[in-house]
């Protein structure tokens, strides 16, 4: 059982991958105590599960059963990014707590508008035609286009990304509707002008109502495939579906499926299926062609990649290193492990 003794007379040990050439640790993890740096390379993104056995606090995303029992040690488990489904609840040793950092609400946000605009006015296919000569998406011979303004907003998650969204997209005067998991929510979001439900049957609404639908709840078990051949089959036939969420909140196949048959217009997609798992490799995103689609916006999950959501989430993570140094309570524990 990990000793969870935070008012230790030394310094804690805190295991992390090296950071870039050129920059020194402390300047990568703002902390204010005294810290053990235990610097080691990650290979598909975790360290070899030896390191952890004498320390106190592992950043990382990923963390498996044979790193859980070699860590004999370990107080918390600090994740530098909001997602945690790399995770694995069965590996995390009694007592140690998990805590994970957002920040990069406003850059998602961002990209999904971006890509909303870019969908809507075809902006991508305008540009690769019109550089070869084809003058088709002229709106003399393409007709007119549609605009963001006096459409539906939907959104299906109303956490920190859901409600970044939501501003911005009452800032173009459309009208946004949210499901979410939480009942109480219903208060916040009305303060945030946003029409809102929670549950299954609001899911089906936002879908079945909305021009476009934004994923934007955590991957956990009961969110795997969320988003079927059903819940797709409710979109309107000119809606659009953007996840910079996770991928397999949406059913691989049935999103290809809607795509190529042009049951939904089309889709913005962020977050994959299938990622690399060294420096070198480029495996396909999916086992099925959707880079084959012109109805599809695709990128290599860089919503929320930035600068500044790099260095707000350091920050958060440092904080929590001082917090646990000096024995009080961490913030961003996830409630979802439940190890004590």
């Amino acid at each position: 059982m990990p000793n969870n003794n935070t008012n230790s007379p030394r310094p804690l040990k805190v295991v992390i991958s090296p950071v870039p050439p050129g920059e020194q640790i402390n300047d990568r993890w703002p902390v204010t105590v005294e810290v053990d740096w235990i610097v080691t390379e990650y290979v598909n993104n975790k360290p070899e599960p030896s390191v952890l056995a004498d320390a106190d606090i592992y950043i990382g995303t990923d963390f498996n059963v044979a790193m859980g029992k070699a860590a004999k040690s370990l107080k918390a488990i600090l994740i530098p990014a909001a997602g945690y489904d790399q995770i694995e609840p069965d590996a995390v040793p009694e007592n140690v707590i998990v805590a994970n950092a957002y920040h990069h609400e406003a850059p998602i946000a961002e990209w999904v508008m971006a890509v909303a605009v870019a969908l809507d006015h075809e902006l991508f296919l305008s540009d690769r035609s019109f550089r070869n000569g084809n003058w088709s998406q002229w709106p003399g011979r393409h007709g007119a286009y549609r605009e963001l303004y006096g459409r539906t907003f939907g959104i299906i998650g109303y956490g920190a990304i859901g409600k970044r969204t939501a501003r911005l997209a009452n800032a173009y005067e459309m009208r946004v509707i949210a499901a979410g998991r939480r009942s109480e929510t219903l208060n916040e979001a009305q303060a945030d002008g946003v029409e809102y439900g929670s549950g299954i049957k609001a899911i089906d609404w936002v879908l079945s109502e909305s021009d476009f639908v934004l994923i934007s709840t955590p991957l956990i078990e009961s969110t795997q495939s969320l988003i079927g051949e059903r819940e797709l089959g409710l979109m309107r036939q000119n809606a659009y579906l953007i996840n910079p969420a996770r991928g397999h909140i949406v059913n691989e196949k049935a999103l290809f499926d809607a795509l190529t048959s042009k049951s939904i217009a089309g889709a913005a997609i962020d977050t994959w299926y299938d990622y690399p798992i060294s420096d070198d490799d480029s495996p396909r995103p999916s086992k099925y062609p959707f880079w084959e689609l012109e109805n599809i916006i695709m990128t290599p999950h860089h919503s929320g990649a930035t600068i500044g959501t790099l260095n707000r989430r350091a920050a958060t993570v440092a904080s929590n290193i001082d917090r646990l140094s000096r024995g009080e309570p961490l913030i961003n524990v996830i409630s979802d492990f439940k190890t004590g």
